[in-house]
């Protein structure tokens, strides 16, 4: 698992959530020369029975025309947010498997979805894509919810789990605020009944693995007592972050998304960058 990333998946339902998602990936692109794919997934058409067609059918727009609009619709949102760094894709199927597939067939390094997307019929359900990709473990997953100045992210809050170990999400963290000359601020909720020489250990501890990562990282490590999802939350709302970063393997022993990630994901943070463990921190 690398940073920075050089093929960046982003899936659009037009709302603004995933505009602000495309924002977002287009100044990670610029700086970094990588290429985006925007898609957009059409939910599939029912097919009538024979002698009957039901009325949705009947009524929904010829598939040739509508396969042409949303292409027009998705290449001047491209146009609009990032100029020629886009292939933009529309395509039919379920969103999720479409996004998985397309994921690993262009061996993306990072999809970024808006996490509030538009509901309806002929739409592309992204709040809930957003939160069912958790589910399916892969490269970096980036949600939006709103843009920040500039598509940049200026304060960057780590939630790191283990004060000692390893992790993907704190190295990605820590490479991306260096790539964007940002503030970080490490954090790590410790169990309610820590002692306080404990707690001094574990800022230690993070200190120590954000130095190895970059030296010269200006980083700020807080260890608080609590309860996870809401200490993350507080913290990203005291210090004013634009992206909180942490790894999907929160509270899960079999490192899939835990509690704490599920809570994250429907919070209303500006942007929330999820990683998955690589092999070598599962063994």
């Amino acid at each position: 698992m690398s940073w920075p990333p050089k093929n960046i998946l982003v899936g659009t339902d037009f709302s603004a959530s995933s505009e602000a998602a495309l924002h977002a990936a287009a100044a990670i692109a610029r700086r970094d020369g990588a290429r985006i794919e925007l898609v957009h997934v059409l939910p599939p058409r029912l097919r009538p029975l024979a002698g009957f067609e039901p009325l949705d059918v009947l009524i929904s727009p010829d598939p040739v025309v509508e396969l042409e609009a949303t292409e027009r619709r998705a290449s001047e949102l491209a146009q609009r947010w990032a100029p020629g760094l886009c292939r933009v894709r529309v395509i039919e199927g379920e969103p999720v498997s479409m996004l998985v597939t397309l994921r690993e067939e262009l061996d993306a390094d990072l999809v970024v979805l808006g996490a509030g997307g538009l509901r309806g019929a002929r739409h592309f359900f992204l709040g809930s894509v957003a939160e069912k990709m958790l589910d399916h473990p892969g490269c970096p997953l980036l949600l939006t919810t709103r843009t920040t100045s500039a598509g940049e992210f200026k304060r960057v809050l780590i939630a790191q789990e283990s004060p000692r170990s390893k992790s993907s999400s704190l190295e990605i963290a820590v490479r991306l605020a260096r790539d964007e000359r940002s503030e970080v601020i490490a954090l790590h909720v410790a169990a309610t009944s820590s002692a306080e020489l404990e707690r001094q250990r574990a800022s230690a501890g993070i200190a120590a693995r954000i130095g190895q990562i970059d030296p010269t990282a200006p980083a700020q490590v807080i260890v608080r007592r609590g309860d996870p999802a809401r200490e993350i939350v507080r913290a990203a709302r005291e210090f004013g972050a634009d992206l909180v970063v942490l790894g999907a393997e929160q509270n899960r022993p079999d490192y899939g998304p835990g509690a704490v990630v599920k809570a994250l994901s429907r919070s209303d943070q500006p942007a929330l960058l999820i990683v998955w463990p690589s092999p070598t921190e599962k063994e």
